[in-house]
């Protein structure tokens, strides 16, 4: 994808989903999971772009995140935890990465059993995110190699599906969308990751 039409792109996606405004004025999609039907197409990269553009054209604070980083988070004070989040060159974009500075319990325990085991505490986690920021943004394995996008479907705004251009095929697209909506996700669409524009022969003759 040629850059002035990428950036047409998400400025575009921004304005639809993330600027999205429900009947009582409120945002509608503040944090959103982004998955994919198989590996290899792009959804970190997707998120980034996504996060980036964000930050920078809506100038409030965004969070990108890992989805295993999750399972490091403790809620001893859910007002620091974006001291443990990492600053990036971007003003008001941060990353909760698994390689950031885990959040350590009482005596330095770890939380990961707390998140896979209990549901209100996952929407506790959830919830903090939305106390410290405007916007988060989730960046998820494929349901068929991680549970993270089924376990969050019902906790985030929203799921958005990327999709590699000439990569997945048609029925894998769609089992994952409908994986999403039977775990009771809120599906946004489709993002088309790596699409060409090719010259047509006669505008490149002419270059």
């Amino acid at each position: 994808m040629r850059k002035e039409n990428q950036v047409g792109f998400y400025l575009e996606l921004i304005s639809n989903v993330f600027q999205a405004i429900d009947a009582r004025g409120k945002l509608r999609h503040r944090v959103v999971a982004f998955t994919s039907a198989t590996a290899q197409e792009g959804v970190s990269d997707v998120v980034q772009l996504i996060a980036r553009e964000l930050a920078a054209q809506t100038q409030k604070r965004v969070l990108r995140v890992e989805a295993s980083a999750l399972q490091n988070l403790f809620l001893a004070d859910p007002k620091h935890i974006a001291r443990h989040c990492e600053e990036t060159e971007i003003e008001n974009l941060l990353i909760l990465s698994t390689e950031a500075p885990a959040f350590a319990g009482p005596r330095g325990q770890r939380r990961a059993s707390d998140w896979e085991s209990n549901p209100e505490y996952r929407i506790a986690c959830l919830d903090a995110l939305r106390w410290n920021f405007d916007y988060v943004l989730i960046a998820c394995a494929p349901p068929a190699i991680s549970s993270d996008a089924i376990t969050l479907s019902r906790l985030v705004d929203g799921v958005s599906v990327v999709v590699k251009a000439g990569q997945t095929r048609r029925g894998q697209i769609q089992r994952c969308q409908q994986t999403i909506e039977s775990a009771g996700g809120n599906f946004l669409g489709f993002i088309l990751n790596q699409r060409q524009y090719p010259v047509p022969d006669w505008l490149y003759r002419r270059l």
